[in-house]
């Protein structure tokens, strides 16, 4: 797992900056509403930019290339072959 920076990136500062904007106002006006809208807004942008991993899917195919690869290497320094190993692997869509 990465660790986290403890820079905090513009959108935190934004969220911050709005959540203590809420203390100063009363949670019956319209502005009170509209910083809640803002921060709902920011927290979902937030979501959005954490690191996406790779599927299952992706990962398997990769091992199972890369396996394939060493499989046929190993067999063509045991056993001379005029193949190419990269021509086996599965060609990605």
């Amino acid at each position: 797992m990465l660790p986290k920076s403890p820079i905090r990136t513009k959108l935190d500062e934004e969220i911050l900056s709005a959540l203590e904007e809420l203390d100063n106002h009363d949670s019956t006006s319209e502005k009170y509403g509209t910083v809640v809208e803002r921060v709902s807004k920011l927290y979902k942008l937030k979501s959005e930019e954490r690191l996406q991993l790779p599927s299952l899917d992706t990962v398997l195919i990769v091992a199972v290339n890369i396996f394939g690869i060493l499989r046929i290497t190993r067999y063509e320094r045991e056993n001379v072959i005029t193949s190419k190993a990269l021509g086996f692997s599965i060609k990605p869509r």
